[in-house]
C-alpha cells in the first residue's frame, strides 16, 4: 500500500496519485475502493504498487516504494 486516501478527496486524488507513483517508476500500480475488501478499513481509496507472491517479493517491492517517494508505504494482504 502507497497510501490511503479518505474517500471524501475524492477519486481523482488518488489516481493522480497512482500516475505519480507511475512516473517514479513503479510498477503495477492501482487505486483500490477500500470498501470491497473485507481486510480493509472502509472509506478509503487505496494506492497500490504490485502483487505479490512472496513475503521477500513484498518486502523488496516495498523498499522500491519507500525509494521512490512514498515513505509511509507498507505491507499488507488484501483479501475479499
Amino acid at each position: 500500500m502507497l497510501e490511503s486516501l479518505p474517500a471524501a478527496a475524492g477519486r481523482a486524488t488518488a489516481v493522480a496519485r497512482a500516475r505519480q507513483a507511475k512516473r517514479n517508476g513503479l510498477r503495477d500500480v492501482g487505486v483500490l475502493v477500500s470498501s470491497q475488501y473485507s481486510s480493509l478499513h472502509p472509506g478509503y481509496f487505496v494506492v497500490f504498487s504490485g502483487v505479490y507472491r512472496s513475503q521477500s517479493e513484498a518486502s523488496a517491492g516495498l523498499a522500491a516504494a519507500h525509494g521512490k517517494g512514498f515513505p509511509d508505504a507498507y505491507q499488507t494482504r488484501v483479501t475479499r
